[in-house]
């Protein structure tokens, strides 16, 4: 039998996976201390993986090796980090193939967490049968990757198709952690929404202001109850994302958008909305 590790490590959440043979049979989920780098994941990480094996009796020597999935621009010849956005800036300096191999002596694979979305997607979800996919991830960044004939999308410097959320939708708006100005991640991501809502000239006047975290679920909750500013505040997500994939529509040509990421819990408010914006617009 054959196992193999997938990491997803995203700004809010790791996940683990184990799989045997293709099919996965356990998983786990820990919180990401992004701020305080990547080097200082790699203990819990060893951990988490360790038990995986141990809970499932399966030895280290079964494993074929790690598939590494991360939120920033990844070099996936060398499977090393290039480029990060606010979350693990060590990861560049990060050796993750010589960490898998001095620990379990496995091979390490990485790539955008975006593409490995998409990947698994076109090869047995939502994207499946289809030649020509776009994927978009809207979480605490938003991320995109692309496939066009069948291929997906590098580029010369390993970033094609993957700064759909980098993609200018207000040219006036705010700047973003990356340097641009009104990427669709600077107006209307899960690191942008508590500002957004604190812009707004009513929030002192909101229900949603009595709200300890000020993130999606309670922007969906209150939008649910009529609160004014979350009602405004999501429209204006809602468009800076229909923006964004309209953009992606016009660029690739895709068969299929395929949207994802934990802002989706709320997708049947959300897919409603952008499918008649994508209709009239694109």
């Amino acid at each position: 039998m054959n196992f193999t590790i997938a990491i997803d490590l995203g700004g809010t959440f790791i996940k683990i996976g184990l799989l045997q043979n293709g099919e996965l049979i356990e998983r786990r989920e820990v919180p990401a201390q992004s701020a305080s780098g990547l080097k200082n994941q790699l203990p819990a990480l060893e951990s988490e993986i360790n038990q995986l094996l141990l809970a499932k009796q399966v030895k280290k020597e079964d494993v074929l090796g790690i598939g590494f999935s991360f939120a920033g621009l990844v070099d996936s010849v060398a499977n090393r980090i290039l480029s990060t956005n606010q979350k693990y800036d060590d990861g560049p300096e990060t050796d993750l193939v010589g960490w898998a191999r001095e620990t379990w002596n496995w091979p390490l694979f990485a790539l955008n967490d975006a593409r490995m979305a998409l990947l698994g997607e076109w090869q047995h979800g939502a994207g499946k049968g289809c030649t020509d996919l776009v994927m978009i991830t809207l979480g605490t960044g938003i991320g995109s990757a692309v496939l066009v004939g069948g291929e997906l999308l590098i580029g010369k410097h390993f970033q094609a198709g993957n700064l759909g959320g980098h993609a200018v939708v207000n040219h006036k708006g705010t700047v973003c952690t990356c340097g641009n100005v009104g990427c669709v991640e600077a107006e209307a991501s899960t690191w942008r929404l508590p500002s957004l809502l604190k812009e707004h000239p009513e929030f002192n006047d909101s229900e949603i202001k009595k709200e300890e975290v000020l993130d999606f679920r309670a922007l969906f909750n209150h939008a649910g109850n009529n609160d004014k500013v979350a009602i405004e505040v999501l429209e204006h997500c809602l468009s800076a994302w229909a923006a964004g994939i309209i953009n992606m529509i016009h660029a690739f040509d895709p068969e299929v958008i395929v949207l994802s990421g934990g802002i989706m819990k709320s997708s049947a408010v959300i897919l409603p909305s952008l499918q008649e914006k994508v209709n009239r617009l694109a």
